[in-house]
């Protein structure tokens, strides 16, 4: 962060005072694997397998999602969601508000959104704005005209808000898929094993911010 001053036509400028530090990734190892029968290869390989390929790497991205905006704490094996240590509440449309002028204040500068689970997202569809009844706060995809999304890897009643190009997610390498055709032979199977490496962290702190809803 840095700050700008006004100054004399000739005066010579203040420093910024413009100070930078770092946010460290580090590979954390995210893997499933399946045996296959030969039987099911035999009678139709290439589509087959390329399904199952689909649906372990669909698996991958899946369980990635449910982890970076979850509410774990971060540990040696798995990043932190965002929602981890985030214990605020809101049961008014103004709560909802007040979040976004926290995000706001802190001076983060792009577009803001909004990441919901589907229990927020019904609750926020039946909540009205105001007491004059101006509309309900979650309206055609957006929460008072601001981007919304909703997704089932977020749990509970929760929402989060803020500049989501600060969610930086690292991936280390291409997914790496190993056949073995070896281990299960005698099962007349082969195992498909996928191994992935990602990290995810905030570049600034505030800029998520992330509430559960309370109920009046």
């Amino acid at each position: 962060n840095g700050a700008a001053a006004w100054e004399g036509e000739n005066t010579e400028a203040d420093d910024a005072g413009i100070t930078f530090s770092n946010v460290k990734l580090q590979p954390k190892r995210l893997s499933t694997t399946v045996a296959i029968s030969k039987q099911l290869l035999v009678q139709d390989s290439v589509g087959a397998e390329n399904a199952i390929r689909n649906e372990i790497i669909n698996a991958i991205a899946q369980k990635l999602e449910n982890t970076v905006l979850g509410s774990a704490a971060a540990s040696a094996t798995q990043p932190a969601g965002i929602f981890n240590g985030q214990s605020a509440t809101f049961t008014t449309f103004a709560d909802l508000c007040g979040i976004e002028a926290d995000v706001e204040n802190a001076k983060f500068i792009g577009e803001k959104a909004y990441i919901v689970s589907p229990s927020a997202k019904a609750t926020l569809r039946g909540m009205i704005k105001g007491t004059n009844g101006t509309g309900m706060v979650w309206e055609n995809g957006e929460i008072d005209g601001t981007k919304a999304i909703s997704t089932g890897n977020v749990t509970g009643n929760k929402v989060a808000y803020g500049q989501f190009d600060q969610l930086v997610i690292g991936q280390w390498g291409a997914l790496d898929i190993v056949v073995d055709p070896y281990t299960r032979a005698k099962y007349a199977e082969v195992v498909l094993t996928v191994n992935a490496w990602f990290d995810a962290k905030l570049l600034r702190a505030g800029a998520v911010k992330c509430a559960t809803y309370s109920a009046p």
